[in-house]
């Protein structure tokens, strides 16, 4: 006998919304149902829109196709999400569980540290910074290559030898067009793709030369976390940030009620309690680091960081900057520099955060 049509449940959106392919969730759902509360849900503020809403994990921190690589005329290529963020995730899930369960071992170290530097490494800001600095340097190039006639003259024809791709402009046209920025460059999302593989795979080895310690909160309070959930923060008046910048913390949230922060080179792994104050103070981080969403699980908490941190809006500061040393015909010096954000510490003139 057929069942009633009628009767079966109705395919909500939310449904549809954790099906699809498309949406790539930068801070991954299992990661933010760590932080949920007894409805499996969380408080969500976003600085954009300036409003509070208590949502699922699904529905917050993703882009569609943010790791889809786009090539023309083909179909979207879904690989660096299915086949190595899926992994990435996987291999954060089980590590994070075992710092949970209180069993931390060699193997769970390399998955969070592997999950740590690749969440450092995905979140949309960094796709936007790492292809606004490879449009610059690729502008740069440009004007090197076609400084001059002969010059141009001389790469248009190497490039014809090897490709056998005749161009359909000239040399003086070309050099014309960039001296006077006729034209946008804009770097794909294979350069920020390329670039979070290497960079993640890189960081992976700096965070386990570290110290670690696994911060536990006391039972009235907790951590909180942001769609920018990895929080370096320097020492109090440096000029300078940075995962090896001396005295600085980097913190990842695991669950509620654990936090790790990372410090200075060694091999140190232990547990330390702290107080609700020292909570405050690392979350009052977390919401400043944030680029958009700041998460938890109590709406209270999160309308007392978001007003302490001063994150009701967003921020105008990028994290990135490239700016051009020095230039000539020959040449070109550009500096990428990590911009200092707002920062907490704790009371009484300590110097570094907790």
């Amino acid at each position: 006998m057929k069942g009633n049509p009628a009767a079966a449940p109705a395919r909500t959106s939310g449904d549809r919304k954790a099906k699809d392919p498309r949406k790539h969730h930068y801070v991954p759902v299992f990661y933010q149902n760590n932080f949920t509360n007894g409805a499996a849900l969380l408080w969500v503020y976003d600085r954009q829109r300036q409003t509070y809403k208590e949502l699922h994990p699904r529905a917050v921190c993703f882009e569609k196709d943010l790791y889809a690589v786009k090539p023309e005329n083909k179909p979207r290529d879904m690989q660096v999400e299915t086949k190595i963020l899926s992994v990435v995730d996987s291999l954060g899930s089980r590590g994070i569980r075992d710092f949970q369960i209180g069993k931390p071992n060699s193997a769970a170290e390399q998955e969070v540290a592997f999950f740590m530097a690749f969440q450092w490494n995905r979140v949309p800001t960094i796709s936007r910074d790492i292809r606004l600095s490879y449009a610059k340097a690729i502008e740069e190039l440009s004007r090197i290559t076609f400084a001059n006639v002969e010059r141009a003259k001389i790469v248009m024809e190497q490039h014809e030898r090897e490709t056998g791709e005749v161009f359909k402009v000239t040399p003086e046209s070309m050099v014309e067009s960039v001296r006077g920025k006729q034209f946008e460059i804009v770097a794909t999302e294979t350069a920020f793709l390329t670039t979070m593989i290497k960079q993640a795979q890189s960081l992976t080895k700096v965070l386990l030369g570290l110290n670690w310690e696994v911060l536990v909160s006391s039972e009235e309070t907790g951590f909180i976390i942001c769609d920018c959930p990895v929080v370096v923060v320097p020492p109090k008046g440096s000029k300078q940030v940075g995962f090896l910048i001396p005295g600085s913390a980097k913190y990842l949230p695991l669950s509620g009620n654990l936090c790790l922060r990372i410090g200075e080179p060694g091999r140190i792994r232990r547990h330390r309690k702290i107080d609700k104050e020292d909570v405050r103070t690392v979350n009052l981080n977390m919401a400043a680091n944030s680029e958009r969403f700041i998460m938890g699980p109590s709406r209270v908490q999160l309308e007392n960081i978001v007003s302490r941190s001063a994150s009701e809006r967003m921020e105008s500061t990028p994290r990135f900057t490239i700016e051009t040393v020095e230039s000539d015909e020959d040449g070109a010096l550009q500096k990428l520099s990590s911009q200092l954000r707002r920062y907490f510490y704790p009371k009484g003139g300590v110097q570094y955060a907790p």
